[in-house]
C-alpha cells in the first residue's frame, strides 16, 4: 500500500484555499497509481466544516487542535509532522508552495533524509518512481526531477481551482493527542504582522489588480486598492514597487513573491520581466494596462490597454460601477 501524506495550512483557523488545491492534486494523482491512498494533516486549531464539499476523493484527515499551534513555529510543526512520519509509512509528503512550506520542507528533508522537489507543476503518472517536472530559469524553460530517497517531499504552486464531484467521496477527520507542547527550546514569534481586515490574501484571491513601477508611488496604488474592492479581488504588486517601500513583501507576485492561480488577473504599470511572469503563469485571463506599447507583459495578456494608468485606471472603475449599479 503506498500511502500519500498532505499537509493542510491554516491560518486564523481557516484552512488555506492552496491546501485544499493540494490535496485534491494529490487525490488526482492518487487515482492514476495502483494501490494508494491518501492521507491529510492539519495543523492547529481550525473548523473542518469549512472543507464540506471542497475535498476530492477519499481518505483520513488528522487534525491537532492545539493553541500552541496556531500560529507557526519551526519546532513545533517539525515535531508533529515527525510524529506521523514515525508513525506510519508514507512514500510521500506533499506542501501547498507558501512562505511556511519554503522554511517548513527543506527542515524535514534533512530531519528524515528525503527528496524535496520544489515547485512541481506536473506528475508522472505512468509509474510510481515519484518524478515531477517544473519551470526553471524564471520559466522560461522546464525541466524534470526524479527522487533518490525512499521519502519524497514535494511543493506545489497554486493552480486555478478544479471542480470537485461529491460522488463517492468520504472524508474521515481524526483528532490527535495532544504533542504537550512546552515553550522551552522553541523560538518564540519576534513579531505577528496581521492583515488589515477584509484584506484577501493574493495566493488565495481570485481576482488580482496588481501594480508596478508605473503606478509611480505609494499614493498611486489607491486606484488599484478601489478597483480591487470593486471586484472583489485583492492587491498585488511587482517586485519593483515592493523595493521601493510602495507594498508589503506579503503582496509581491513573482519567482521571488508569491505563485498566484487567479481567474483574473489585470497588470497595472507592470512591464512583465520574466521573474513576475514566472508567478503568473497559471492566470486564468490576463489584462494589461500600460503606455509601452513594446512591453513584454502584451506577450501573454488576453487583453492589453495601451495608455497611462492614471488616466485608464479611473475611467475603468468608472465603467465597474455603473456596471454594478446595473446588477
Amino acid at each position: 500500500m503506498n500511502k500519500l501524506l498532505v499537509f493542510f495550512e491554516q491560518r486564523d483557523g481557516v484552512v488555506k484555499k492552496t491546501s485544499i488545491e493540494t490535496w485534491n492534486r494529490v487525490q488526482e494523482l492518487a487515482a492514476a497509481l495502483n494501490d494508494t491512498t491518501v492521507e491529510g494533516l492539519i495543523a492547529g486549531p481550525a473548523d473542518t466544516r469549512q472543507l464540506e464539499g471542497c475535498l476530492a476523493g477519499k481518505g483520513v484527515i488528522y487534525q491537532s487542535s492545539e493553541e500552541g499551534l496556531k500560529l507557526y513555529n519551526q519546532e513545533s510543526y517539525l515535531r508533529l509532522i515527525g510524529n506521523i512520519l514515525n508513525r506510519e509509512t508514507f512514500s510521500s509528503l506533499f506542501f501547498a508552495d507558501s512562505a511556511l512550506s519554503r522554511d517548513l520542507a527543506p527542515r524535514l528533508s534533512v530531519r528524515f533524509q528525503a527528496s524535496l522537489l520544489s515547485g512541481c507543476l506536473h506528475f508522472n503518472q505512468s509509474d510510481a518512481s515519484g518524478g515531477c517536472s517544473r519551470t526553471v530559469y524564471s520559466g522560461s524553460a522546464m525541466a524534470s526531477f526524479k527522487p533518490e530517497r525512499t521519502l519524497r517531499i514535494y511543493t506545489i504552486p497554486s493552480r486555478r481551482s478544479m471542480s470537485v464531484s461529491s460522488v463517492d467521496n468520504h472524508i474521515e477527520f481524526v483528532t490527535l493527542q495532544p504533542l504537550q507542547i512546552s515553550a522551552e527550546g522553541l523560538y518564540p514569534a519576534v513579531s505577528r504582522i496581521i492583515m488589515r481586515s477584509g484584506i484577501l490574501d493574493v495566493a488565495e484571491a481570485d481576482i488580482i489588480v496588481s501594480g508596478g513601477r508605473g503606478m509611480g508611488s505609494r499614493e498611486g496604488f489607491a486606484l488599484l486598492e478601489q478597483l480591487a474592492a470593486l471586484l472583489g479581488g485583492a492587491v498585488g504588486a511587482s517586485r519593483t514597487a515592493v523595493d521601493e517601500g510602495w507594498r508589503p513583501h506579503s503582496e509581491q507576485i513573482g519567482q521571488t513573491g508569491k505563485t498566484v492561480a487567479p481567474a483574473l488577473y489585470v497588470a497595472c504599470g507592470i512591464s512583465g520581466a520574466v521573474q513576475h511572469l514566472a508567478g503568473i503563469g497559471s492566470a486564468g485571463i490576463v489584462v494589461a494596462v500600460n503606455s509601452d506599447r513594446d512591453a513584454p507583459i502584451f506577450n501573454v495578456a488576453d487583453y492589453g490597454i495601451v495608455g497611462d494608468v492614471h488616466v485608464v485606471l479611473p475611467k475603468l472603475i468608472d465603467a465597474v460601477q455603473d456596471f454594478l449599479k446595473t446588477k
